[in-house]
C-alpha cells in the first residue's frame, strides 16, 4: 500500500520550531506488513535522522525516531487502531500523508472488550483461544481496542521479548515463533511432539538466548511418564545449546503430588531472578523451583511437596501460574487456589525468610473469580499489579468471568477489562509494540 502523501508548504520546506531541518526526502514509501502495522521508507538527499508521528481522531498522537543518521530509513509504524484512517507528517519537513487500516477479522471482531478505569500500562497483550474462533495474540490499549494481533494454530502458550524488541511467541500446534513488531516471522522452532513436546513457556536471558519449558518422557515402572525440561534456544544458530531436566533432580518416588499420573509434574511457568537463578512453577507439586544460575542444583523449592522453604498452610498455592522473583526472596504468582477451599483465586506476594516464606501481600476481586486453571499476575514498575483470571463461567469448575485487572499496592482497581473470550491464558503488560511513543499534548 503506497501512503498518500501530500505537499503542505511550499518548495524549500516549513522548518518547524522544534524540529532541525531535515534534508529533502527523494521518496517516501507507505508498506501494509501486518494487519495493524505499516512501515514508512525514506530516502534523503543526505544523511540525517528522521521521526514520524501519525495519529486518528480519538486516538493518541504516535511518534517514531530513527535510531542513527543515514540517508535511507525504515520505520514501522504500530499501535494502530482497526478501520480507521490515519494522518503523519515528517516533522520538519513538507511531508504529509493518510492510510486507512483494515477492520478486524470476524473471529477477533466477535470477541469483546469492555475496558473502565485509567490503566497506568500503556498496552496489554492477551492470550485469547475461543475455539473455533480465533486463537493468538492480541493487543489492547487502556480503552480496550485492539492494535495489533497474531494469529495461532493452537493454545498461545507463552511470550517473551528479546532485547530487539521482537515478540517470542509459543503456539501450541507451531512451536515457538519469533515475530516483528510488524508482524513479520523472522525465527522458528518446529514442535515436536515425540522428542521435545514445548509448552506454557519461553523467557529471554540477558544473553539473548530463549529457555522454554519441554516435556520429557521416560519409562518409569514399565509406562512412559511425562516429566519436565528446560531448554536453552539460540535464533541467530537455530540450535539448542543446554537442558536441566527434572529426572535429575527429582524423583517421581518422593516427589509426586495429588494429581500424579501420566504426567509427574506439569510444569507451567518460568523466570529468571536476580540471581540468574531460574524459576519453575510446577504445578502438580503446588510448588514454586529455584533452579541455580549455573544449573547444577536446585537451590530451594518453595511450598508444596517436600518443600526446603515452607508456606504457612492457610496461605499454600496450589494449581499456580506465573511465579516470578522480582527482588531477592520476593515472588509474586497467580494463586489458582487449584486444592484450597477458597471461594477465590488470587495474586500474592511471598518473601523468603530462611527456611520459611511470609506473606506480605495478596488481592482477590469482589465478587470473587475463581480460575480452576491458567491466570497471570504480573507486578508493574510502579509496584502495581496485572491481575488476569482467564477461565470463562463454568469451565472446569471456574466461577469466571475473564478479565483482567490492574491493581494499587493498596488494593485499589485503578483499570479493569471485560472480556468474553473462552479462555485467556495469561494477560501481559507492554509499553510499546514497537518503538513507538505518545506524543505529550
Amino acid at each position: 500500500m503506497r501512503g498518500a502523501l501530500l505537499l503542505a508548504c511550499a518548495l524549500g520546506g516549513c522548518e518547524s520550531a522544534t524540529e532541525p531541518r531535515v534534508p529533502s526526502i527523494l521518496s517516501a514509501n507507505l508498506t501494509a506488513v501486518g494487519p495493524l502495522a505499516r512501515t514508512l521508507e525514506i530516502t534523503l538527499s543526505g544523511e540525517s535522522p528522521l521521526a514520524v508521528e501519525y495519529w486518528t481522531t480519538g486516538g493518541p498522537r504516535l511518534r517514531l525516531t530513527s535510531e542513527g543518521t543515514a540517508t535511507s530509513h525504515t520505520l514501522v509504524l504500530a499501535r494502530l487502531h482497526p478501520g480507521r484512517e490515519y494522518e503523519y507528517e515528517v516533522p520538519g519537513t513538507p511531508w504529509r500523508g493518510t492510510f486507512q487500516t483494515d477492520p478486524l477479522p470476524p473471529d477477533l471482531e466477535e470477541v469483546s472488550f469492555t475496558a473502565s478505569g485509567n490503566p497506568t500500562v500503556p498496552l496489554v497483550l492477551l492470550h485469547l483461544y475461543d475455539p473455533p474462533g480465533f486463537m493468538g495474540y492480541a493487543i489492547v490499549d487502556g480503552g480496550g481496542e485492539v492494535v495489533w494481533y497474531f494469529r495461532t494454530l493452537d493454545l498461545p502458550f507463552g511470550m517473551t521479548r528479546r532485547a530487539n524488541g521482537n515478540f517470542v511467541l509459543m503456539d501450541k500446534a507451531r512451536g515457538l515463533v519469533e515475530v516483528t513488531p510488524a508482524g513479520t516471522v523472522v525465527h522458528e522452532l518446529s514442535q515436536d511432539t515425540i522428542q521435545r513436546e514445548q509448552h506454557h513457556d519461553v523467557i529471554a536471558t540477558p544473553q539473548n538466548t530463549l529457555l522454554f519449558i519441554a516435556s520429557d518422557r521416560r519409562d518409569y515402572e514399565g509406562v512412559p511418564l511425562k516429566g519436565e525440561a528446560v531448554w536453552e534456544w539460540s535464533p541467530e544458530s537455530s540450535t539448542t545449546t543446554r537442558r536441566w531436566t527434572s529426572w535429575d533432580y527429582l524423583s517421581p518416588v518422593q516427589d509426586r503430588g495429588p494429581r500424579f499420573g501420566t504426567e509427574w509434574l506439569h510444569a507451567n511457568a518460568l523466570g529468571i531472578g536476580p540471581r540468574g537463578n531460574i524459576l519453575l512453577s510446577v504445578h502438580y507439586l503446588n510448588q514454586i523451583v529455584s533452579i541455580a544460575a549455573d544449573w547444577s542444583s536446585i537451590e530451594w523449592r518453595l511450598g508444596g511437596v517436600n518443600a526446603s522453604i515452607a508456606v504457612p498452610e492457610e496461605e499454600q498455592f496450589s494449581g499456580q501460574h506465573t511465579a516470578r522473583e522480582i527482588a531477592p526472596g520476593r515472588v509474586v504468582l497467580f494463586d489458582n487456589r487449584r486444592d484450597s477451599s477458597g471461594p477465590t483465586s488470587r495474586a500474592v506476594e511471598f518473601e523468603v525468610i530462611g527456611d520459611r516464606a511470609e506473606k506480605r501481600w495478596d488481592w482477590a476481586p469482589t465478587p470473587g473469580n475463581y480460575a480452576s486453571a491458567v491466570g497471570a499476575a504480573r507486578r508493574l514498575d510502579n509496584g502495581n499489579t496485572l491481575v488476569g483470571f482467564g477461565m470463562s463461567a463454568g469451565l472446569a469448575g471456574s466461577t469466571g468471568p475473564t478479565e483482567v485487572y490492574e491493581v494499587s499496592a493498596a488494593g485499589e482497581v485503578v483499570w479493569h477489562l471485560a472480556l468474553s473470550t473462552h479462555v485467556m491464558y495469561r494477560a501481559e503488560p507492554l509499553e510499546a509494540i514497537g518503538t513507538e511513543r505518545v506524543v505529550p499534548q
